[in-house]
């Protein structure tokens, strides 16, 4: 495993991460949430990204690795969570001063840690929120020692003016051979106030593999990227899933990737890629053109 510098916060983290939606779903086995996470840390990823709105991902992160806390650095998100409706969970939204401080707090609990990390937006505040008590209520959160780094998990134009606007530490964002905009319209900025970068999604979530296109915009719009885009012709004989994963860790910007699984056998693949070796200055710049020719 191959580690960087997570920016402005001087944490040497895991080039490749481990994202931890996955492990909170309550379809996961406890016993199989414990060995993904405990996989992890035994083939070197130092790095894990987790949310007070995955589910049960914090309070599994606590009851199985909490102990080996000086093995990982965590990064947690608020701003949404998991809530009760009517017996019911449902994802609740919540940038008030008051909520984004409980929700803080509620996660230190679940983490089983006194200071978490890193702390990052969910998103940026909604309509109706008011930004300026939001982010105080961030870096107040980390003046009372909750949080060692503060930052955000947002995409494209409005990340960078939170970059701008805000004393962020780490900016969570996509980034990948079909979603290339950040290269342009984040990644400068970040660098410019020398941010650590984490990259979600970083394989596209493999959408390529399927047959059909799934529904909603979320699986839906990188499948229709990846019909035109010569994904197999840049590759090579190289797998795809490795090809996806070395063109994002290619770029000199990026810190840790983070990668989703409940597999532990995934990890370890992922982990294998972490090698050092980066690709060829001139594969990395066909599949820019492809993606101009492609995308825009």
């Amino acid at each position: 495993m191959e580690y960087r510098t997570l920016g402005k916060t001087g944490l040497r983290v895991s080039e490749i991460g481990l994202g931890a939606a996955e492990i909170g779903s309550d379809k996961i086995p406890e016993d199989q949430a414990g060995a993904v996470l405990n996989a992890a840390l035994d083939l070197g990823i130092s790095f894990i990204d987790t949310a007070a709105m995955y589910g049960d991902s914090e309070a599994r992160i606590g009851k199985h690795i909490s102990h080996k806390k000086d093995e990982f650095i965590v990064a947690t998100k608020c701003g949404d969570f998991v809530g009760e409706v009517d017996g019911k969970r449902q994802i609740c939204y919540d940038y008030s001063r008051d909520g984004i401080l409980r929700v803080i707090d509620e996660s230190r609990r679940k983490l089983n840690l006194d200071v978490i990390d890193i702390v990052q937006f969910h998103g940026l505040p909604r309509e109706g929120d008011d930004p300026e008590v939001a982010f105080e209520a961030l870096l107040e959160a980390k003046s009372k020692g909750w949080t060692r780094f503060v930052g955000v998990s947002q995409d494209g134009e409005p990340a960078a003016s939170a970059a701008e606007r805000w004393p962020l530490d780490t900016q969570e964002f996509t980034y990948n051979v079909l979603y290339q905009e950040a290269d342009t319209v984040l990644m400068p900025t970040l660098k410019k106030e020398n941010m650590g970068t984490i990259i979600k999604r970083p394989i596209s979530n493999a959408v390529w593999q399927l047959v059909d296109r799934p529904e909603g915009s979320f699986m839906g719009g990188p499948w229709e990227r990846a019909q035109g885009f010569p994904l197999e012709e840049l590759a090579g004989d190289m797998p795809l899933i490795e090809f996806a994963l070395r063109f994002t860790l290619s770029h000199p910007d990026v810190c840790t990737a983070i990668v989703g699984t409940t597999n532990p056998d995934h990890i370890a693949g992922n982990v294998r890629i972490s090698d050092g070796e980066m690709l060829p200055a001139d594969t990395v710049e066909k599949a820019k053109q492809a993606f101009r020719q492609c995308v825009g």
